[in-house]
């Protein structure tokens, strides 16, 4: 009697408490199908599929889910499952994921499911540098996401042929492309038509793009970029792979160029010619294979620039040029940043070579002070505000070009100098002293001195 009597109330327990879990889970869904699906996209992908395990009512709720944003980080032990995708509900607005090596064959499976859920935005992160001798191998499935938005690739990748009568993807507002391969003959021209058919790009990236068999020795195909309504341009190449800008870009806000190998060829200020109408300029060069002013033969302004990037070498008298160039052809110009480049001497230990007992092989180029400001005039920093210079060094040059500006700049609001040394010595502090007490146009110019990584020192 006893014993019937305590399972009856084990019983009445289990009852009671599988009746408040079916309360909890049906308050949940109750709620409108549109309020559930808002809660539930938020979720993480992973987390989204395994509340199917929550009982039967849920077992297949996630799939009704429209619009998800997948994502898997790089610190994502999982790699996503071609079959899971294929019961997403359409569309899908994003895809993310961060392809590791032994997955690159997924890839081509992620792609065909992808297509048939109408994937807006991809992003496909290779985790594979250039010299490896494996890529991962996008599948033709591809050129069948005709809804995408967005195409991020990045990493070491390869491309396949567009199949025939691709029409490109007409809806495409962003393509970023970095250490991607066109690794077939007619890669060029494909490249071209991804772009030129993409009507309302807005921001484009082509970040050491190959454009070519990578045994073809031949010159490289040209490949003609057309994109009147773009706003953000990427354009980095250290080897020439034939991307050209064809046509002015009315509409350019901001602008990364760094394309050294088309130096001696008269494409190099071409390109520059094409962007005149940027308002945010970034210029890399590198002053070891440029031995010359690389913005020497800019004839024209550059009259809605306000914010320059350049890199410089003041070792070199040429780089040191540059800045001015830059200065004299964009009128308007309020903040210049500098990105001193690395040469050997950074190869030194910091403190040897800040207290000058280390020779530098890379500053070879003195200055000459009075030909210098016979030839810079006052007019070149009239709109100037802002100064940032980052791993300068305690030499002649580095000194005398900050006390040349700031001599000059009467607007100026704030100069930032981050020196490119890892501690406090005795050639840094003297820099210090010199740079605050020496003549300054704008009385009101706020002076921020510090050391690599140490944002707080003097």
């Amino acid at each position: 009697m006893a014993s019937a009597s305590s399972s009856s109330r084990i019983r009445r327990r289990q009852a009671q408490a599988e009746e408040a879990q079916g309360v909890g889970q049906d308050l949940l869904m109750s709620l409108p199908p549109e309020m559930l699906d808002n809660i539930l996209r938020r979720l993480p992908f992973e987390q989204l599929v395994r509340t199917c395990f929550l009982n039967l009512a849920w077992h297949r709720r996630w799939e009704s889910v429209p619009n998800l944003d997948i994502w898997f980080s790089a610190g994502s032990n999982a790699a996503p499952d071609a079959r899971v995708l294929w019961r997403c509900a359409a569309p899908v607005r994003s895809f993310t994921a961060r392809v590791r090596m032994p997955h690159f064959y997924r890839a081509a499976r992620w792609l065909q499911a992808l297509a048939r859920k109408r994937v807006e935005k991809l992003v496909l992160k290779f985790d594979n540098p250039w010299f490896s001798r494996s890529a991962g191998v996008l599948g033709p499935a591809l050129f069948a996401c005709r809804e995408l938005t967005h195409l991020e690739l990045c990493g070491y990748c390869h491309l396949p042929r567009a199949p025939h009568g691709f029409g490109g993807f007409p809806n495409l507002v962003t393509l970023l492309l970095s250490h991607v391969a066109f690794p077939f003959s007619g890669g060029a021209a494909q490249l071209e038509h991804l772009i030129s058919s993409a009507v309302d790009l807005t921001e484009l990236s082509l970040d050491d793009v190959k454009t070519s068999h990578f045994d073809d020795d031949a010159p490289a195909e040209r490949c003609a970029i057309r994109a009147p309504k773009l706003r953000v341009l990427k354009l980095i190449m250290f080897f020439d792979n034939g991307c050209r800008l064809s046509e002015e870009f009315p509409l350019l806000e901001e602008a990364i160029i760094s394309i050294d190998d088309l130096f001696w060829t008269p494409d190099y200020i071409d390109t520059f010619r094409r962007i005149c109408n940027v308002n945010r300029l970034l210029i890399e060069t590198d002053s070891i294979q440029i031995n010359e002013n690389p913005l020497q033969g800019i004839s024209w302004k550059f009259q809605n620039l306000r914010v320059g990037h350049l890199s410089a070498n003041f070792g070199k008298l040429p780089s040191i040029m540059s800045i001015f160039s830059l200065l004299r052809s964009a009128p308007h110009i309020e903040e210049l940043h500098i990105e001193v480049e690395i040469t050997k001497r950074d190869d030194e230990n910091d403190e040897d070579f800040a207290n000058g007992e280390v020779d530098d092989p890379e500053c070879d180029d003195a200055i000459d002070e009075d030909i210098l400001k016979a030839e810079i005039s006052d007019d070149l920093f009239a709109n100037l505000k802002h100064v940032s210079l980052d791993g300068i060094k305690c030499l002649p040059n580095d000194i005398w070009f900050m006390k040349f500006v700031l001599s000059k700049t009467r607007l100026l609001e704030s100069f930032l100098v981050t020196f490119g040394y890892q501690q406090i010595s005795k050639s840094y502090l003297d820099a210090y002293r010199e740079l605050a007490m020496c003549q300054k146009a704008s009385p009101q110019a706020k002076l921020m001195v510090r050391l690599r990584d140490k944002p707080d020192s003097i």
